[in-house]
C-alpha cells in the first residue's frame, strides 16, 4: 500500500499562527511536532517509508521537508499551484500507476487532522485497503460523539459481514437540530476525508466523472517527468479546480464506508482544542506564557516573547503572535476564514 498526504490546504481557520507560508498542518497545534509529522508517524509499521507521498505547492515544499524529515524527496509531488484535491489526488495517483501499476491500493490522508488511538486507525486502515484491493472505493466514517454542525456526513446502508456498509449519501453540514436527529438515528457518519482505493478504480473515477482532470493528466506527467517547471505550471492550470467529494465521490456509486473509532478531529478551527489539548479546571486550554484569572471554557494561546493574561472571559479564544492578535467568540471561531479574506482584500502581508 502507498500512503498520499495531502498537505496543501491554507489552514485560514488557524490564523493569526497559520499563514500562506506556514499553514496549520506545519505547526505543532495538537502537541509538540508538526501534525504532518504526527500523520507520518501514524503510518509506522503500515507503510513503508519509502511509500509514502505527500502533495503539496511549491512554495510549500520547503518547509514541509523542514518538517517532516523523515520524508524522501523523491516523494514530495509539488503542484504549481493549488488546484483543489481532485487534480492534487489523481496527479499523485498518476505518478504511482506509473512506478507500481494499476493495482497498488492507496491511503489518502488529509496532513492536519488527529487521531487519538494509532493502532485503531492502523487496524482500520488494513481493513479498509483489504477492502479496496477488490476494486471498491473505500472511505473512513467516523462514528460520531455529539451533534456536530461543522462536519459533513456520511449516510450508510446497514454493515454487511466484513463489517463495511454501502455509502447511501453523502450529506452536507447540518444545522443542530438535524445534528441531533442523526446522531440518534444512527445511521450517520463524520465524513473524515479518507479515502482508500485502487489506483485504476480512482483513475477511472475520475475519467468519468471528471473527464477534463483526465484528459490534462498526461500532460502534466509527461512535464513532471522531464523536470520541466514551465510545462507543468501551463499543464497544472489547465486542469478544474474541484474537490474530490463533489467532483467524484459524491457522483460515484458502489462506494462503501468502513465505521470507525479512534479519536478523531479534524482541527479545523481554534473551538477544536479543548476536545485535543489538555484543560485546566476551569476548561481553558492555555498554550504558552498564559496568566487566566477567573476565565472559564477559553483557547489562551501566548507568544513566546510575552505574557498572555486574561481577566474574566467566559468563552473567548485569545491567540497571540509575532504581529497579530486574533480575539473572538469560541462559537465564533470559523468566522476567522473571512478576517483573512478581508486582509487578503487590502493586500496586507499577514496572511
Amino acid at each position: 500500500m502507498q500512503a498520499v498526504i495531502i498537505a496543501g490546504g491554507a489552514g485560514t481557520r488557524f490564523w493569526p499562527l497559520s499563514r500562506a507560508r506556514r499553514p496549520k498542518q506545519l505547526l505543532p497545534i495538537v502537541g509538540e511536532r508538526p501534525l504532518i509529522a504526527d500523520t507520518i508517524d501514524r503510518l509506522d509499521g503500515l507503510v513503508r517509508p519509502e511509500d509514502i507521498w505527500v502533495v503539496t505547492h511549491g512554495g510549500l515544499r520547503d518547509s514541509v521537508s523542514a518538517a517532516a524529515p523523515m520524508l524522501r524527496s523523491s516523494r514530495i509531488l509539488t503542484e504549481p499551484e493549488p488546484r483543489n484535491t481532485a487534480a492534487a489526488i489523481a496527479f499523485a495517483a498518476s505518478v504511482i500507476r506509473e512506478d507500481r501499476g494499476d493495482a497498488e491500493v492507496i491511503a489518502i490522508l488529509p496532513a492536519d487532522h488527529f487521531i487519538r488511538d494509532g493502532a485503531r486507525f492502523r487496524a482500520a486502515a488494513e481493513k479498509a485497503a483489504g477492502a479496496a484491493a477488490t476494486g471498491s472505493l473505500v472511505v473512513l466514517g467516523v462514528e460520531p460523539t455529539r451533534p456536530e454542525t461543522g462536519y459533513g456526513y456520511i449516510r450508510s446502508g446497514l454493515p454487511a459481514e466484513d463489517g463495511l456498509a454501502d455509502v447511501e449519501a453523502f450529506v452536507e453540514k447540518p444545522d443542530r437540530q438535524r445534528a441531533l436527529s442523526w446522531l440518534a438515528d444512527g445511521q450517520y457518519l463524520w465524513n473524515s476525508g479518507m479515502l482508500f482505493t485502487r489506483v485504476d478504480a480512482l483513475l477511472a473515477a475520475v475519467a468519468r466523472y471528471l473527464p477534463d482532470l483526465s484528459s490534462g493528466l498526461p500532460d502534466v506527467l509527461a512535464a513532471h517527468r522531464a523536470g520541466d517547471g514551465e510545462a507543468l505550471a501551463s499543464a497544472y492550470a489547465s486542469l478544474p479546480d474541484i474537490s474530490i467529494d463533489y467532483g467524484v465521490l459524491e457522483r460515484s456509486e458502489g462506494i462503501r464506508v468502513l465505521p470507525v473509532s479512534f479519536g478523531w478531529s479534524d482541527v479545523g478551527h481554534w473551538d477544536a482544542l479543548p476536545e485535543i489539548r489538555e484543560t485546566d479546571r476551569e476548561g481553558n486550554v492555555r498554550l504558552g506564557d498564559v496568566v487566566a484569572l477567573d476565565c472559564t471554557d477559553c483557547v489562551l494561546v501566548g507568544h513566546d516573547q510575552r505574557v498572555l493574561a486574561a481577566v474574566g472571559l467566559r468563552g473567548m479564544v485569545v491567540v497571540d503572535s509575532e504581529d497579530a492578535l486574533l480575539v473572538a467568540p469560541r462559537d465564533r471561531v470559523q468566522e476567522v476564514r473571512a478576517v483573512v479574506e478581508r486582509l487578503k482584500s487590502r493586500r496586507d502581508a499577514l496572511t
